[in-house]
């Protein structure tokens, strides 16, 4: 089961390598800027993860009129001041109606309208920024990617990041709201997710059969069970490894380089080639996680989005504590 979504999930659409076309100029741009020494040839792949002099190279091409530049902070501060032409996403909203059973990811039609609502058509390449945390930018990456939504990159450590470009005058910002004008997305099937969505069920039978490998992203607080949150019951999957997600972070709030990220998930004890399964909480860490896992060329990657809060409440469902494993 696992072994043929490894071989689909990486089969690109035609229409996708279209959409990559916009980079190629910045592509050539960065490329100099490396050789000169000007930045690390350490780099992300550039439809996953966009640095903030990737932006700025990108902005001053005029290239932006075909980028989609999505906000994804709080409403005061994209008042105080936002990249010019960003859309704000409600990602309190999309957090809350994501994770709840009425309005959740297997709502496909209520999702192809939201994203059509924010001026998405498919057509065009996707930047998301947050405030620097990661986590919410990584969540709205992950529910772009899950429906279809080609070439959606999140900008690595936020809007903070920005903040020398900005006094530089190499991006531009506003405090004028940017009104998105809605667009038919045309959702088609999802054979091209890097990171696929799985269910408690399919976790269970994962575990049970030793078919994936469980990437709990929360706080050794939560993993032990001495953090509840909400939840009645507290502890870990079976068989799951802990790495807090903010280990996956540099002091400035970057995704650490893929070579760093790789020596820290093979520090943790997670093997190459085998499936990995992401979780946390509610999702957020756990996009964050599954983004870093395939950023290392780990995997197959899979989200289990519902994460501990899900697991949880379900009470057939196993939970194990740090005693247990004596």
């Amino acid at each position: 089961m696992f072994s043929n979504h490894f071989h689909m999930k990486y089969q690109l659409d035609e229409k996708a390598k279209v959409y990559r076309r916009i980079f190629g100029g910045l592509f050539v741009l960065i490329m100099v800027a490396t050789m000169s020494g000007c930045v690390s040839n350490q780099s992300y792949p550039s439809d996953l993860v966009m640095e903030g002099y990737e932006l700025a190279l990108l902005l001053n091409k005029n290239s932006a009129e075909q980028l989609v530049i999505l906000d994804v902070r709080s409403e005061a501060s994209y008042d105080k001041g936002h990249i010019t032409g960003a859309v704000r996403v409600d990602s309190s909203e999309w957090k809350e109606q994501s994770l709840a059973a009425e309005t959740g990811l297997d709502h496909e039609t209520l999702w192809k309208n939201r994203i059509g609502a924010l001026g998405i058509s498919g057509r065009a390449p996707i930047l998301v920024y947050d405030d620097g945390s990661m986590t919410t930018a990584t969540r709205i990456w992950f529910i772009f990617q899950h429906f279809g939504v080609p070439n959606t990159s999140v900008l690595n450590g936020g809007y903070p990041i920005l903040k020398p470009l900005i006094k530089k005058g190499r991006i531009a910002v506003s405090q004028e709201e940017t009104e998105p004008k809605p667009a038919k997305f045309e959702h088609t099937a999802n054979t091209t997710a890097r990171v696929e969505l799985v269910e408690r069920q399919r976790v269970r039978k994962a575990i049970e059969h030793g078919e994936a490998q469980v990437f709990d992203t929360r706080t050794h607080e939560e993993y032990t069970g001495e953090n509840l949150r909400n939840n009645t019951r507290g502890g870990h999957l079976p068989t799951a490894i802990n790495l807090p997600h903010n280990e996956l972070l540099d002091k400035n709030g970057r995704l650490k380089s893929p070579d760093a990220l790789a020596a820290i998930l093979k520090k943790a004890g997670f093997r190459r080639g085998l499936p990995i399964i992401t979780h946390c909480e509610g999702g957020g860490r756990a996009s964050l996680a599954a983004l870093a896992a395939e950023i290392a060329g780990y995997g197959p990657v899979m989200n289990y989005y519902l994460s501990f809060g899900d697991w949880a409440a379900d009470v057939s469902c196993p939970i194990v504590k740090p005693a247990d494993e004596k």
